[in-house]
């Protein structure tokens, strides 16, 4: 079953997160993931929830995306990520029906 890493992100850097987007994405390509949201619009419906920017991740399965976010690609730009960027990051299960 597919699985999705959720990032809500606000940028702290913008330098250090040009340099970490490149990174990121790397990783992403090689961890066997894809990108379905990479930032664009927010538009809240309902809630108190304020999103900067959201990036949704797809891995094959929750082995894959559990994978990824333990992954020494991913941990490895922990330093660099914290530099650029404060985030949320949730790993979620896709529906199977």
């Amino acid at each position: 079953m597919s699985s999705y890493v959720l990032i809500d992100t606000a940028t702290l850097d913008e330098q250090a997160y040009s340099e970490f987007a490149v990174k990121i994405r790397e990783a992403v390509i090689a961890a066997g993931g894809s990108f379905l949201v990479r930032g664009g619009d927010v538009e809240v419906i309902e809630g108190d929830w304020s999103p900067q920017r959201i990036v949704i991740l797809a891995f094959d399965s929750a082995e894959g995306a559990g994978a990824f976010v333990r992954s020494d690609s991913y941990t490895g730009l922990k330093q660099l990520r914290e530099q650029a960027v404060k985030s949320n990051v949730v790993v979620v299960s896709g529906y199977d029906g």
